[in-house]
């Protein structure tokens, strides 16, 4: 991390201006997040909340040489199961159990983003006009061949490579914050 970094990550917890301006942009990320243990989305923002408050609160104590974004997700991930010891919810669930998280995934970074990136990918593909995801789907994820999805669908080959192309382009378009 840089030390520039450093310091703007130290000065948005002594400038409330600057440190709403974190909030405005980490609030929905970790709400998101905190999907992965807490279902009840009033919940889930009163602990987002809460961690922002204890950050103000604490930001004397904080020790800066951890990225901002490590530090919020991990700590969103303990109010979140400290909520969830707390009221003994049934939902409480084992750490591998929760969220599925993939073994290359090493850090809290990482297993939030392949969630966020996969919560919004299912969005895009369930938004696309029909035809183009069928014809997505059909291809990519069941290995029909062009030929066999225009026989099933009942229109030309071209077609079918129109609505492929046109459901990759529009993905790309929805997905290019994730892949740089």
């Amino acid at each position: 991390m840089t030390k520039d970094h450093d310091r703007l990550w130290e000065s948005s917890l002594n400038d409330e201006f600057t440190f709403r301006k974190m909030f405005d942009r980490y609030y929905a990320d970790l709400c998101i997040y905190a999907k992965r243990y807490v279902q009840d989305s009033n919940t889930r923002e009163d602990l987002v909340q809460d961690v922002f408050c204890a950050l103000w609160i604490n930001r004397k104590k904080i020790d800066y040489s951890i990225p901002i974004f490590n530090y919020l997700i991990t700590s969103v991930k303990n109010h979140c199961l400290n909520y969830l010891r707390k009221t003994n919810k049934a939902e409480f669930m084992d750490e591998m159990e929760i969220g599925k998280i993939p073994a290359y995934a090493e850090d809290s970074e990482h297993v939030f983003m392949l969630h966020e990136l996969e919560e919004m990918y299912n969005r895009t593909l369930s938004g696309l006009p029909e035809e183009y995801r069928i014809a997505f789907e059909m291809s990519r994820m069941e290995n029909k061949s062009t030929a066999e999805i225009a026989e099933i669908l009942g229109v030309s080959v071209r077609t079918v490579e129109r609505y492929r192309n046109k459901a990759l382009e529009i993905l790309r378009t929805e997905l290019k914050d994730y892949f740089g």
